[in-house]
């Protein structure tokens, strides 16, 4: 039976939640204060940048959810992933602990954030492959905007403050994580958009692996130095592709580590 006069219950699901609106509101009063503060505190750089990330990652999330709700999965509606929650992204060892602590300790964008998608209520290979390529997609958008900005203040003839390092530094992050995310390993993104062309042994084989893999990457990138120079390299070469200049996302790695 369906009550065409009540209001449909994806709509409460759909609306953006209150966490969301405080995580904007925040990010942008910490880039009001670093744009307009005298001798801002590096500590403040330290906030917009973790602030900015976690919001990065709302979309990255939100772009896959969004994406999977078209092909079919209607489960993410009721799991709260279209209201931009980070709350909703959540698991605590890949969504807080790894990607803080690779950003605290090594200025890495490593990769946070879950949603739990139903491959199997979505109608096609091409539905699934969509799905895993969105969040990457909104990683780019993200460092788009960014680009976009900074590109605006220079043309402006703003010079280099606390606000365009801490901004050329966030974008770069974005250009940590698409890359890395991007990467066909188990447990990525990447690996996401090629799974569903997969046969079915070697996907569930894969699938066993993802945490094993994803914390192996991890080690590597901390511990094995032409592991983590690659990706350093391949960071630059991106943001500059975008314009962000390297100067500006060295200023903003030194200020975000506050405590050095």
């Amino acid at each position: 039976m369906v009550h065409l006069d009540a209001p449909p219950a994806k709509s409460r699901h759909n609306a953006i939640s209150v966490n969301a609106l405080i995580l904007m509101a925040a990010f942008a009063a910490l880039a009001f204060a670093l744009a307009r503060l005298p001798d801002t505190p590096k500590v403040l750089t330290f906030a917009f940048v973790v602030v900015g990330w976690i919001v990065s990652v709302m979309i990255h999330e939100f772009c896959h959810a969004f994406v999977a709700h078209k092909a079919g999965d209607v489960t993410v509606a009721e799991k709260g992933y279209l209201t931009l929650d980070p709350l909703k992204y959540t698991d605590l060892s890949t969504s807080l602990v790894l990607p803080l602590a690779a950003l605290a300790l090594g200025g890495i964008g490593f990769p946070g954030g879950a949603v739990y998608l139903r491959d199997d209520l979505m109608r096609t290979r091409l539905g699934r492959s969509l799905a895993s390529l969105a969040g990457p997609l909104g990683t780019l958008l993200v460092m788009i905007c960014l680009a976009v900005g900074l590109g605006l203040d220079r043309a402006s003839g703003v010079e280099r403050n606390a606000l365009t390092a801490a901004a050329s530094f966030l974008a770069f992050l974005q250009g940590w994580a698409l890359i890395l995310n991007l990467l066909p390993l188990p447990g990525l993104d990447g690996f996401g958009v090629i799974r569903p062309w997969l046969p079915a042994e070697l996907q569930q084989k894969a699938l066993r692996l993802g945490n094993l893999v994803f914390i192996g990457l991890f080690l590597a990138i901390f511990f094995v130095a032409p592991v983590s120079g690659l990706f350093w390299r391949a960071a630059f070469l991106l943001a500059q592709a975008f314009g962000i200049h390297g100067p500006d996302v060295g200023a903003g790695y030194q200020a975000f580590r506050f405590w050095a």
